[in-house]
């Protein structure tokens, strides 16, 4: 449900439609993969070899393209920083090592506990790439999201304890939104077929 609905939360929104986008921690690609579907070029950045492996075999299986790059996100930036784009994306670890018992598993305790970086850095790594940084995460983090010169414009609620936002530079107002969900499978139903065929 989440790569969905950051997918499609992610082309809304009162700003010139993005061509370029970067997802920052890519993981599998299936969110850079429906960006790609909607027209867009995208890249990632995966710092887990493994998921870099796998999100381009997605990618070939495809009729998409999207290229991975090596590179990790650490105190509020990317290394190695790639090329500024319109639109970041990601969808970062949501727990805070305290919170509970960390995976034995090193993939796993990666993707969702903030053991290298915190939601706010990922937040303002993507705000030294694109004017607009689009994140899926917990509804606590939600004051980790107005960043100094940055605002959280709109924020849609994903159930009760995730919600979706856009995060972007300079000063501004914010409000909520109510997210389609069925609009957004049927959107990108139209256009993306898992099985690895565009429409």
């Amino acid at each position: 449900v989440e790569v969905y609905a950051l997918a499609a939360f992610s082309l809304a929104g009162d700003v010139p439609a993005a061509r370029t986008a970067l997802d920052l921690g890519s993981g599998s690609g299936v969110v850079g993969l429906l960006l790609a579907s909607a027209g867009l070029a995208v890249k990632g950045v995966e710092r887990d070899r493994a998921w870099r492996a796998l999100s381009r075999a997605s990618a070939r299986l495809s009729a998409f393209t999207l290229d991975v790059l090596p590179g990790t996100v650490e105190k509020g930036r990317v290394r190695p920083s790639p090329a500024p784009v319109d639109l970041v994306v990601c969808n970062p670890p949501w727990f805070e090592p305290a919170a509970g018992p960390v995976s034995p598993d090193r993939r796993r305790a990666a993707a969702r506990t903030m053991l290298r970086a915190s939601v706010a850095d990922f937040v303002d790594a993507g705000l030294l790439l694109a004017p607009r940084v689009c994140i899926v995460t917990r509804v606590e983090r939600q004051a980790m999201l107005d960043r100094p010169g940055a605002h959280l414009a709109r924020w849609a609620r994903l159930g009760r304890k995730v919600i979706l936002a856009e995060v972007r530079r300079g000063p501004g107002a914010g409000a909520e939104e109510t997210l389609d969900l069925a609009a957004a499978y049927a959107r990108f139903g139209r256009s993306f077929n898992p099985a690895g065929r565009g429409a």
